[in-house]
């Protein structure tokens, strides 16, 4: 058997995980809650906002940071979104015990 087909295995033992199932359902259920997205988005704006400031040399205020942790906050608050910050913690946990495994065994 190959590596890619040893990978392909893999891949497929990953997907089934409760893990990544769980992570594909909180990615699902963000598109059911319109609060969710629209504090996704404004936080992917106010990151895209601070970066482009920093390449432009502007100073980064603390009132351009602070707008940044509030929408954190209501994000951290909102049920959907929290659901998916934990779900992506537990199927990364997964990933990185999948790296060390792979690691160990090739040094």
């Amino acid at each position: 058997m190959s590596v890619e087909e040893k990978a392909k295995e893999l891949a497929q033992a990953i997907k089934e995980s409760p893990e990544y199932q769980e992570l594909t359902s909180a990615q699902t259920r963000i598109t059911l809650d319109p609060r969710a997205q629209e504090i996704v988005k404004q936080i992917q704006e106010e990151r895209q906002n601070l970066m482009q400031a920093q390449m432009s040399g502007q100073q980064i205020t603390q009132g351009m940071t602070q707008k940044l942790v509030a929408l954190q906050k209501q994000a951290e608050n909102n049920t959907t979104l929290n659901k998916l910050f934990k779900a992506q913690e537990e199927f990364n946990k997964v990933m990185e015990s999948v790296n060390k495994t792979l690691t160990e065994e090739l040094y």
